[in-house]
């Protein structure tokens, strides 16, 4: 099999992606269908601060979280995060994860109640990338059976 591989943009490659990763619901019973999950907030028509994740499988995944440098302190980023975890809540999402950096933000989310799991390190070089997950309903989730 003569196979070429090359870079590929995303518009092009993701639904098909996902039509092969499809053979996952057979072994995991769910799809593979992330819900993206997308929330801003602006002041005077400009954009000051953003969310961008998506729901997949009973979780949520906070993938970027952005406030402008001079509002931070002022919790935008708080009620993103709670917003976020009410829509995956109305989602049947039971837990959710993020990941950050330890120049970033890794006090916010275990003000938030998220916990870390684990970490990268030198990711950047002299720095960790960590993992941090949250349970988002007391009730674990529940089986079609």
């Amino acid at each position: 099999m003569d196979a070429q591989i090359r870079e590929a943009h995303a518009e092009s490659i993701e639904a098909e992606v996902s039509r092969i990763l499809s053979a996952n619901a057979e072994t995991t019973g769910f799809p593979y269908a992330p819900e993206p999950l997308k929330l801003k907030i602006e002041r005077d028509g400009k954009l000051v601060a953003g969310l961008v994740g998506f729901t997949l499988w009973e979780w949520l995944y906070i993938q970027t979280l952005a406030v402008e440098t001079d509002l931070r302190g002022q919790g935008l980023g708080r009620q993103l995060v709670l917003e976020a975890e009410r829509i995956a809540r109305d989602r049947n999402c039971h837990a959710a994860w993020v990941d950050t950096f330890t120049f970033q933000a890794p006090a916010f989310y275990t003000q938030l109640g998220y916990a870390p799991f684990g970490t990268l390190a030198d990711f950047p070089s002299g720095q960790e990338r960590i993992f941090l997950y949250k349970k988002l309903t007391t009730e674990p989730p529940q089986s079609d059976d």
